[in-house]
């Protein structure tokens, strides 16, 4: 089964659990881990990414885990933007994989940016989310101080992330801008963040009228009880630290619209700009972070240029 075929299915089980739990049902640990599995299964077929000259599994830890590695692939230099975009993947933070962001990377190094692949320590029960945001610092981090011996312009760095990967990408646009923030960056800088389908408000994930104690345990971890916790690892606690560019995208059938509609409306009641795409169809492929897994969809084309258009336009300024 393609990797395309099968997100599309977790799309689909993800958003039958969802109206499950909107009616009174309570989701349990072995249907989410149904929905993960496939989620994670690695993409094996070639890509345009991979003919490009790339630098994979470079380590962003000392020592660390086979989990902190990024993949650096480089565009051609005919059309080389001397730009990077730094991708985080998602996958309900206890699942997913950088590689599987290859189709994705490989629409923007035909455009010309060079593009980073983000991988982090999952959630394992031991391991949560402040330790994917504290591997995601590391990482960009990483990125900045050894940006000349990379070959990568840290100047003009910009930050994606999807589902998951989105709450972790906004997270760190926000404390690049305000080192205070609990877990943030030291050295690292964005020109925009771009966020596709993201979760923002953390906090109303621990929702135990929807989710078995189990699950809440297993995707969140043991401090899903922990409200202050929760409050200080959600990007809505700090959406007003981080100033800068900002891309949203969703669809008609994001399972986690509302994430995206309520991230919408705070940035309207802040009075900050944001670059809104909100694709209507009811197309079952045109689904959750459909413009990550099905990038050849006209739906998804339409919001990857909508991306790139934000960029090159903020690279030009």
């Amino acid at each position: 089964m393609s990797i395309n075929l099968s997100l599309r299915k977790v799309s689909i089980l993800v958003l039958s659990l969802v109206l499950l739990a909107g009616c009174g049902m309570k989701v349990n640990k072995t249907a989410l881990k149904m929905i993960v599995s496939a989620s994670s299964k690695v993409n094996k077929a070639s890509f345009y990414a991979d003919s490009c000259e790339n630098r994979i599994g470079v380590a962003y830890v000392e020592g660390g885990a086979p989990g902190q590695v990024v993949d650096i692939y480089y565009a051609d230099q005919a059309v080389r933007k001397d730009a990077v975009l730094i991708v985080i993947h998602g996958g309900f933070y206890v699942g997913g994989d950088r590689r599987n962001s290859r189709p994705l990377a490989s629409v923007f190094l035909k455009e010309g940016f060079d593009v980073v692949l983000l991988e982090y320590r999952l959630n394992d029960g031991k391991l949560d989310v402040a330790d994917e945001l504290s591997d995601c610092a590391a990482a960009l981090d990483y990125l900045t101080v050894h940006a000349e011996e990379l070959g990568l312009n840290r100047d003009r760095m910009f930050l994606t992330g999807d589902s998951a990967g989105g709450h972790l990408a906004l997270y760190m646009a926000e404390g690049s801008e305000d080192r205070t923030l609990p877990i943030h960056p030291s050295f690292f800088v964005t020109r925009g963040a771009l966020l596709n389908c993201p979760a923002y408000d953390y906090a109303s994930f621990s929702n135990p009228e929807g989710f078995t104690a189990s699950a809440l345990a297993w995707f969140i971890g043991p401090r899903y009880q922990d409200q202050d916790w929760l409050v200080s690892v959600s990007p809505r606690t700090f959406l007003s630290r981080y100033t800068g560019p900002l891309f949203l995208s969703t669809c008609t059938r994001d399972f986690i619209r509302s994430q995206s509609l309520t991230l919408k409306a705070d940035c309207d009641a802040l009075g900050r700009p944001v670059e809104f795409v909100d694709i209507a169809s009811n197309d079952r492929a045109v689904g959750h972070v459909h413009n990550v897994i099905s990038p050849n969809l006209p739906e998804s084309r339409q919001v990857n240029e909508r991306m790139i258009a934000f960029m090159v336009g903020l690279l030009t300024e």
